[in-house]
């Protein structure tokens, strides 16, 4: 069980660290929207560059492809239900929008990239890596439309820089191009503040709910339900029907079950969205699955 409580413990950490700075102001929201946008858009980008880039390889593949379709499959499975869900609950507009990507978009690499790490090794990391490329494909084609005007589907928008460091690192990996050392280990070094900074923003804004004492949304409950029941219970359907090594099955327990992807909050607010569900949505979830997960991966 100790090794099992590491990583989380090694995260919890981190989250605590991020609402102290809250705490004593060294962090704020505004600050907190401007290094998501970082991570966004260049450190996260470049971690999946490199993840994908050293670890793939053919057997790899021939292994992980269907992550890529798990991943892709379960957020229409979750875009369906949440869609019927949103009509229970009575969401309209930027509300529904949140809500939406809230139950369908999971944290995939910021939460499960340290756990596996520390539990399997880093040659694992790379087919979480996969599951999110089958995940972002609908997230960049249909589902960030919540938050932008223009078509429902627009595979324009797939050319956005995570999904470009995903592609280029499985081509280049595969085609064993070689990059000097110097670029890489810059890139590396570029790609390793991701992780650290998405648990300070969690921190941030656990600390943000809770001086502002809101009152608990019904949403948020169903959020829940989407991403620390259903999806689980879709993933117990899939090792239930095709045969993994002990290994993958550890990383396919840990994406079925994260909880929403933490910048969803700042994105909302950049957008004029529905930010105290998009906050209630991704942190209650979060905390919970600290406490849920390791309990899970230990009966399993």
């Amino acid at each position: 069980m100790l090794n099992i409580l590491d990583p989380f413990i090694m995260l919890a950490l981190l989250i605590v660290l991020g609402a102290y700075l809250y705490r004593t102001k060294i962090l704020d929201l505004d600050f907190c929207r401007r290094l998501s946008r970082l991570v966004v858009r260049v450190t996260f980008p470049v971690m999946l560059f490199v993840t994908m880039y050293k670890n793939i390889d053919l057997a790899v593949l021939r292994q992980g492809w269907l992550f890529s379709v798990f991943g892709l499959g379960t957020s229409l499975i979750l875009a369906i239900t949440a869609h019927f869900s949103a009509k229970v609950f009575r969401l309209k507009d930027m509300t529904y929008g949140a809500y939406q990507i809230l139950c369908t978009n999971g944290n995939n690499i910021f939460l499960p990239v340290p756990i596996i790490t520390v539990l399997l090794g880093t040659p694992y990391v790379v087919y979480a890596f996969l599951f999110e490329l089958g995940a972002g494909l609908f997230y960049w084609s249909y589902g960030i439309s919540h938050f932008r005007s223009g078509p429902r589907f627009s595979v324009k928008r797939l050319l956005n820089p995570n999904m470009l460091g995903l592609i280029l690192g499985l081509a280049m990996g595969l085609l064993k191009v070689h990059i000097p050392s110097p670029l890489y280990g810059a890139l590396e070094i570029v790609g390793n503040i991701t992780v650290g900074s998405a648990m300070l923003i969690i921190g941030a804004l656990t600390m943000s709910l809770f001086e502002k004492r809101q009152r608990l949304r019904k949403e948020v409950w169903g959020v829940v339900a989407h991403r620390l029941l259903l999806s689980p219970l879709v993933g117990l359907v899939v090792l239930s029907i095709f045969q993994f090594s002990a290994e993958l099955r550890t990383v396919l327990v840990l994406m079925f079950s994260m909880p929403p992807l933490v910048t969803t909050a700042l994105v909302a607010a950049s957008f004029g969205a529905d930010e105290e569900l998009a906050t209630m949505g991704v942190v209650i979830p979060t905390l919970l699955t600290f406490v849920l997960l390791p309990i899970l991966l230990q009966l399993l």
